[in-house]
């Protein structure tokens, strides 16, 4: 599959954004990201970028509008459905993530929908718990929007990197994909040190 696609996006680069923005939506939608490879489909998609073969905006641009929607629909269909209906369409091997996930979220709140995005068993479900918990319109957008335009470049890198090397990575002719990769990856160093902080240091 993954060859497949290689193939046809070399052929037909004015589609790449298209057929991104599908794999990001697909990825971000609870239950259907567990059957599509899209992660591995989206680091063979950076190695393209990084040859040279396809526009880096116009797929980077694809990425993250794919990963914004299909988190919305997430949390707008559970939502809609209501916590019983949820855990009933579940897989059972996604039960276990879900009531642990749901603890977090309880706890965390927005940073749990911004940083489960980044973190495999969690992206499949954040959208729903944020639903199920009847977390608030704006904030869950604000998480969902926010984490998509780190994710989605962060996504591409690894494959895009491979393809430049690492020296030409480091100089940066597409900042965007290397500026969002060190984003991302202060963002979960903040994130690890204040939960830390608040387990070990005591409080004021």
């Amino acid at each position: 599959m993954i060859e497949t696609v290689e193939a046809w996006l070399t052929a037909h680069g004015g589609w790449a954004p298209l057929v991104v923005f599908l794999l990001t939506f697909l990825e971000s939608l609870p239950g259907v990201s567990l059957l599509v490879p899209a992660t591995a489909l989206l680091v063979m998609t950076g190695a393209l970028l990084g040859a040279g073969t396809l526009d880096p905006w116009g797929v980077v641009g694809g990425a993250i509008a794919g990963a914004i929607l299909g988190d919305a629909v997430g949390f707008w269909l559970s939502r809609w459905l209501g916590p019983r209906a949820v855990r009933r369409i579940l897989p059972r091997s996604q039960r276990r993530n879900y009531a642990r996930g749901l603890l977090l979220f309880r706890r965390w709140g927005w940073a749990a929908v911004f940083f489960g995005r980044f973190l495999g068993p969690m992206r499949a479900v954040a959208p729903l718990l944020a639903g199920v918990a009847r977390m608030r319109e704006r904030h869950f957008q604000s998480a969902n929007i926010a984490s998509a335009f780190l994710w989605a470049p962060a996504m591409l890198l690894p494959g895009y990197a491979a393809a430049r090397g690492l020296e030409q990575v480091a100089a940066s002719d597409h900042p965007l994909l290397l500026g969002a990769a060190l984003l991302t990856l202060g963002g979960l160093a903040w994130w690890g040190w204040r939960r830390w902080q608040r387990r070990v240091l005591p409080a004021d």
